[in-house]
């Protein structure tokens, strides 16, 4: 599997708080993920970079809200 593709599973587990919470916001059951994250099924191109991308967006996400909250502190 690709190095991107597990980094973004552990992405979106960390931020999302659990496998499952990761599932529901990528829009697929829970079961079907892990067989993603398992190699238990074959993980389609779109399918790959779609979760890389949310990944990222959920990253980024989160960065800019720590970002939002320092700024108000030093207000």
């Amino acid at each position: 599997m690709d190095p991107n593709l597990n980094s973004a599973f552990d992405i979106l587990r960390d931020k999302l708080g659990t496998h499952g919470a990761a599932a529901s916001y990528l829009g697929m059951t829970r079961d079907h993920y892990c067989a993603l994250r398992n190699g238990r099924a074959h993980i389609p191109k779109r399918t790959a970079e779609l979760i890389v991308l949310k990944a990222k967006a959920v990253a980024s996400q989160e960065q800019s809200v720590s970002n939002s909250s320092d700024s108000l502190e030093e207000a």
